[in-house]
């Protein structure tokens, strides 16, 4: 009995997170999605599970995808503790951002568009034998790169060019499409990032790291008394001199120093790199050491700042261009899809519909012509490979059944075929027909 108490058993799989202590710490949405994968399992079956064990605290219909679980707020602290109670793994919370939670601002905190990835973090997983994962790092709305390999961050597969295709699906296997069922770490030539977004990329999972050296979440008091001393000694205690130096509104600035208000990541960011205090140091309030720097920054960030960013003008669009450049794009060898489309033309893809109506249906039923011929040429190849595998287990005198498939096929391929336990019944039938 005092064995069961000291060590009892979970709900779920005790998944290990990955990263922890690193920059390249796991994000909450990531760790769910390998627990559901563990379980052979859809992510929405997962979801009910949590809601049932969080009791009233979530609604039958919660829908993990459209909250910020990996943010700041209430979500994040009840998903956290949902998935630490069924899978016994304590400390999930620092797989969010709740360490922040009273410095950094909720608004512009994550980034609400199609999730990103670095292909070669997933590729560098993959050849490493560690199942590839999201990164926390990327959901961030000011990371737009990765600095460890210096490149911008991807949002669009690069098999069949879709968005949005990384974890908004029912079965999510990480590092790999929900559509096509692609490993996202294929190579396609990188688009080299700025310097100024490798450093903020950099700063950001400083930040992350210090996480795991925290023993409790930082306050908001150390951040205050940091731009304080900052103001003082940068601008002699002039709130409107330092606000001008930096780039950020003085009310804004006024509001951090005299009010209750939490700083976003990107003002703070524009602060860190306009003082040269890292970003980490600054929201722990650590600056001992610091002296102003000699030169002002150089850096260009080029962050949204509220009212200090320039408004722009529309942007006026040659639509007998556009619908030419279309049909032009509908007569290329290899078929693209009507969203790579509209990021080559630099228009939206909801206006190209509304004004080249006709040329978007045509590189749009091109495309959708392409990936159904793509989508059938990837389930003949599995099948070969899945019957080839039968063929060996079966001189092998092994049993034909699943277990005895993932000794031949990687669980990864065979998780991409579709109506499995079927194929592999079809397949059973004719080896046993043809002896």
């Amino acid at each position: 009995m005092t064995l069961i108490l000291e060590n009892p058993r979970s709900t779920l799989h005790a998944v290990i997170p990955m990263g922890s202590g690193t920059a390249q710490v796991e994000s909450l949405v990531s760790y769910f999605c390998r627990v559901a994968v563990s379980h052979s399992t859809s992510v929405t079956a997962l979801a009910r599970l949590v809601a049932r064990e969080m009791g009233e605290e979530f609604q039958t219909g919660f829908d993990w995808r459209s909250r910020s679980i990996n943010g700041t707020g209430e979500t994040a602290y009840i998903w956290a503790g949902g998935l630490s109670a069924l899978t016994g793994i304590g400390h999930l919370d620092a797989l969010t951002l709740l360490s922040w939670r009273d410095v950094f601002a909720a608004q512009r905190l994550l980034h609400t568009g199609p999730a990103r990835w670095c292909p070669e973090c997933l590729r560098e997983d993959r050849a490493q034998g560690v199942q590839p994962y999201f990164r926390l790092a990327w959901d961030l709305k000011a990371v737009t790169a990765c600095d460890r390999h210096a490149i911008r961050l991807t949002q669009t597969c690069p098999c069949c060019k879709r968005g949005n295709v990384r974890h908004k699906a029912i079965y999510v296997i990480p590092g790999f499409c929900t559509r096509c069922g692609a490993f996202l770490g294929e190579h396609v030539p990188p688009i080299p990032a700025t310097p100024e977004a490798c450093w903020i990329a950099g700063q950001v999972g400083e930040l992350l790291r210090m996480q795991s050296l925290m023993s409790r979440p930082a306050l908001l008091a150390p951040f205050q008394a940091a731009i304080t001393h900052i103001i003082t000694t940068m601008a002699g205690g002039k709130i409107s001199a330092f606000a001008k130096r930096v780039g950020i509104a003085k009310s804004t600035v006024h509001c951090w120093v005299h009010g209750k208000t939490a700083c976003t990541l990107e003002a703070a960011l524009q602060v860190s790199a306009a003082t040269g205090l890292p970003l980490a140091r600054l929201a722990m309030g650590d600056f001992e050491g610091w002296a102003p720097p000699l030169r002002p920054s150089q850096l260009d960030l080029d962050l949204e700042l509220g009212t200090r960013q320039p408004k722009v003008a529309p942007k006026f669009q040659d639509w007998v261009a556009v619908r030419k450049k279309l049909l032009e794009f509908a007569q290329l060898p290899e078929p693209i899809s009507l969203t790579e489309a509209a990021q080559r033309l630099g228009v939206h893809r909801s206006h190209i519909y509304s004004q080249a109506n006709r040329e978007a249906r045509i590189v749009s039923a091109r495309w959708k012509t392409h990936m159904k011929a793509q989508v059938e040429e990837n389930r003949k190849r599995i099948r070969q490979r899945i019957e080839m595998a039968c063929l060996e287990l079966s001189r092998e005198g092994r049993a034909l059944n699943l277990r005895e498939l993932q000794t031949k096929i990687p669980k990864e391929e065979l998780d991409m075929a579709s109506h499995l336990f079927e194929m592999l019944r079809e397949i059973r039938e004719s080896l046993v027909g043809r002896s």
